[in-house]
């Protein structure tokens, strides 16, 4: 074996090792950001406190709360209530690093109430009395520079 071809078989396996840290990396840097209660993907809001109420599951942004409903099971509390001013808590789990948003009014008007990093969520005792059950929107937008729950 020649030493140029030696030299090339290293060079070829030391590309072919960086190439998977690097992409292993890439895989481990784009994971989930699991907030409380709420499935992966997702941004979930609830009736009352997390875990002790009915909630509802968004995947996307959404202008206007007033068609959407908190789940019906008939021993939750807020089984059935529309979201649409009535959310008392909020979880993010947004697998693209989307903070979600919170608007007073349909189509993100009346200004903003509060927002919830990914993988994070706010309570019900933690919201104070104009933030909680005043939501009729949710924005999902990149990192900003807003304080987030």
């Amino acid at each position: 074996m020649s030493m140029a071809t030696g030299l090339r078989k290293k060079a070829a396996v030391v590309a072919a090792t960086t190439a998977l840290l690097v992409g292993g990396g890439v895989v481990t840097a784009t994971s989930a950001s699991a907030g409380y209660m709420c499935g992966a993907g997702y941004h979930c809001v609830f009736w009352g406190n997390l875990g002790d109420s009915a909630s509802h599951d968004f995947y996307n942004s959404d202008t206007n709360f007033t068609n959407d409903y908190f789940s019906n099971t008939d021993s939750t509390p807020g089984s059935g209530e529309v979201v649409n001013d009535n959310v008392s808590s909020a979880s993010n789990s947004s697998t693209g690093g989307y903070e979600s948003h919170y608007y007073r009014d349909i189509n993100y008007g009346g200004g903003l109430l509060f927002c919830v990093n990914p993988g994070s969520q706010v309570f019900m005792g933690s919201l104070n009395a104009t933030q909680r059950d005043s939501a009729s929107s949710l924005q999902m937008r990149p990192s900003t520079t807003i304080h987030c729950f």
